[in-house]
């Protein structure tokens, strides 16, 4: 019985140690660990070029209406008049909504019946003046009276005025907020005007890209409504003060919007397009990161491996900008980087 548990033993042993070694084999087969003439690494590299790469920033965004105003009662009375129709494009100075302004007009018509009989009595007192001695006295008198009821006929009249409510600027009613008939108090709102042909994109991006932005580069936007159709548009001004907190500016860009797609308040997806430039670029293959660091491997003439720290800038899909460690003409492993050490002697294929 014994003797039975010992070769159980030994079996178990062996099957573990041939397990054991399969593992280690497909992991170098996984690692891709193949081996040139004289048993050296097979890797590929590629020669760092400068080359103009295409450079973005990406934010997130939110839409705002070109112009946009709450239209509200400037006095507490009746509403006579409305004309609100939810959604619907108006013109600069068309009339929206009309409050109660009988008092109004009577005021004016009072004020005007005064102001034509100061007038006449200025106009009196003159006439006197070139005949008689009329005292100077009483024409600065009545000069004063006319000057004053012209004033309050002023004011009365642009009372009456603001009882007419007028679109200050072309764009599209929102929701209606009273009834025609109402008694609506000072400052109620009535309904919003939003001009949407064009819309702005209120986004940040941090301070680093601040010297290279500028008013009129080009802007892409997306929404999760629409899919991945892209909306163009322009940079359309960039704020002055930067935010002391998130250490970033403020821009906004101008979308046109014929078809009122967009919508403010939307939340949008935004890439900023900056200017092309030349830079040194590599594989994003080529990278190894180790902590908060990047590495790449440097092959020289004698295909001996050397390890080298860079600073990498902007990244695009399969490839990144490095702005120090290597320079141009250099030849970096983009193959084989995990194989590799530093001091190793490697065969380049397909390089």
């Amino acid at each position: 019985m014994a003797q039975l548990h010992s070769r159980l033993i030994w079996f178990i042993l062996i099957a573990l140690l041939c397990f054991v070694g399969f593992l280690y084999w497909q992991s170098q087969q996984t690692n891709g660990t193949t081996r040139g003439p004289g048993g050296t690494v097979a890797v590929k590299t590629a020669v760092v070029e400068s080359q103009a790469m295409s450079r973005e920033v990406s934010a997130i965004g939110t839409g705002i209406a070109n112009n946009s105003i709450q239209l509200i009662a400037p006095n507490s009375e009746f509403l006579i008049e409305l004309n609100v129709s939810e959604g619907k494009k108006v013109e600069q100075g068309e009339i929206i909504a009309r409050l109660n302004n009988v008092q109004q007009k009577a005021r004016v018509a009072e004020l005007e019946a005064v102001q034509v009989e100061q007038s006449r009595q200025l106009e009196r007192l003159k006439n006197l003046a070139t005949t008689q001695a009329t005292a100077q006295s009483l024409l600065d008198e009545q000069q004063s009276k006319v000057n004053s009821s012209k004033a309050q006929l002023d004011i009365a009249r642009q009372q009456l005025n603001d009882m007419t409510i007028r679109a200050p600027f072309a764009g599209y009613l929102g929701l209606r907020r009273v009834s025609q008939g109402a008694y609506v108090s000072s400052g109620t709102v009535l309904t919003t005007l939003d001009d949407m042909q064009q819309l702005r994109v209120e986004f940040s991006i941090a301070e680093r890209y601040l010297a290279e932005v500028a008013v009129g580069m080009p802007i892409t936007v997306t929404n999760v409504a629409y899919g991945n159709i892209p909306f163009h548009g322009q940079v359309s001004a960039i704020d002055t003060r930067l935010d002391p907190i998130t250490r970033s500016v403020t821009i906004h860009g101008l979308i046109p919007n014929e078809n009122l797609q967009l919508r403010p308040g939307m939340l949008l997806n935004v890439r900023l397009q900056l200017e092309n430039r030349n830079v040194l670029r590599i594989s994003e293959k080529a990278l190894l990161p180790q902590q908060n660091r990047q590495y790449v491997f440097l092959v020289d003439a004698e295909n001996r491996v050397q390890q080298k720290e860079v600073e990498i800038g902007q990244r695009i899909p399969g490839w990144v900008e490095v702005l120090s460690g290597i320079r141009e003409g250099d030849e970096v492993i983009v193959e084989g980087v995990q194989k590799v050490r530093t001091g190793m002697t490697v065969n380049k294929v397909g390089s």
